[in-house]
């Protein structure tokens, strides 16, 4: 595909939206072995919010590396094999761990997940129930939008490339009011509201140069107030509980607002990124699919040593186990998803020295 130049910004957000979904499943560990009330109970319960700050990252990316490929020989193949990189090697290790913990130690993985389908798992098939990966269901909606775009870049002229985005969301918006189909999984998945933030994304992805200068610092503190507004308004448990049309109107809007802001205050000379945040960006996919190991062990350690309860020893377990994820997603990026990454790389490298 064509070269994207890198973006501090994106990687940021990354970076954030990974912290949020450590959060989110912290929320539960902390209320499942801490005795007390649960500091992160009344907030992190809208930290889910990260998943559509991915999806619209995830949208803006693909029409950016897209740009000057569609309907070029190879290039879509290019784009899936690039892709499926990306995402399978690691996403197979992580499942496998889990695999083996069910085969081994049972007790360790969570029993209300028994009854999943480890081949539909591994192969990211939509399915009546979670992977057994559990944060593998979203990686499910982003093989489904990285077949239909595959099939975009093949097909579609760069020009109607919007077209085909408007209409595709049209399409989703008119399911409901079709005569009702067979509610198979695959079904559920291609008409659920959450393909709108991959879409948003993307029309983002063509559009967020044609947003004035002026504009970036307004747009992200406009796309916090959002997301900050619907926390304090819905009385839902949160994004993972409340009807999926909400949450994208309130979070996926919210989320596209902060992406735009973001990449427009950086293109424009803005945005100065922390180093400690980029990393953190670099690292969000290894932080994403290992931070249930990491957070399931530290409550397991945490309850048995019984800390005396109160908000001290809650701020302790959370500070340490977020900590704990961010080293050990940084660890698993720079030792495994890296060199993974680099594999085709040195491959190709060496196919070239041996023909020459």
């Amino acid at each position: 595909m064509g070269t994207q130049q890198r973006m501090d910004s994106l990687q940021c957000l990354r970076g954030v939206a990974a912290l949020a979904v450590v959060l989110f499943h912290l929320r539960g560990v902390e209320i499942k072995y801490l005795q007390g009330p649960a500091m992160l109970d009344a907030v992190a319960r809208y930290a889910d919010a990260g998943v559509d700050l991915f999806f619209v990252v995830s949208g803006f990316v693909m029409t950016t590396i897209a740009a000057g490929r569609y309907t070029k020989a190879g290039a879509s193949a290019q784009f899936l094999v690039k892709r499926a990189w990306r995402v399978l090697p690691m996403y197979w290790i992580f499942t496998t761990l889990v695999v083996a913990l069910m085969a081994v130690v049972p007790s360790m993985v969570n029993s209300s997940y028994a009854g999943q389908s480890v081949l539909a798992s591994y192969l990211l098939i939509p399915h009546a129930q979670l992977p057994v990966l559990t944060v593998g269901w979203t990686l499910v909606h982003e093989a489904y939008f990285y077949l239909v775009f595959a099939g975009v870049i093949a097909f579609v002229p760069e020009r109607f490339v919007p077209a085909f985005l408007l209409l595709w969301a049209a399409a989703i918006g008119v399911a409901p009011w079709l005569p009702p189909g067979p509610t198979t999984p695959a079904h559920v998945l291609v008409t659920n509201p959450l393909t709108y933030e991959f879409i948003a994304g993307a029309l983002l992805g063509l559009y967020w140069r044609h947003i004035p200068a002026r504009l970036g610092l307004p747009l992200v503190v406009a796309g916090v107030a959002v997301a900050v507004s619907a926390a304090v308004a819905l009385p839902e448990a949160g994004p993972a509980t409340m009807a999926v049309g909400t949450r994208v109107a309130c979070f996926g809007s919210a989320a596209v607002l902060l992406l735009a802001g973001a990449v427009v205050w950086e293109a424009r000379g803005g945005l100065r990124a922390p180093r400690w945040l980029t990393l953190l960006g670099d690292s969000s996919y290894s932080l994403y699919l290992t931070h249930i190991f990491v957070i399931s062990a530290m409550g397991r350690v945490w309850a048995m040593f019984s800390p005396a309860p109160g908000w001290a020893g809650h701020l302790m377990f959370v500070v340490a186990s977020a900590f704990a994820c961010c080293v050990a997603g940084y660890i698993v990026h720079a030792l495994l998803e890296r060199p993974l990454l680099a594999l085709p790389k040195r491959w190709g490298a060496a196919r070239r020295q041996q023909a020459s």
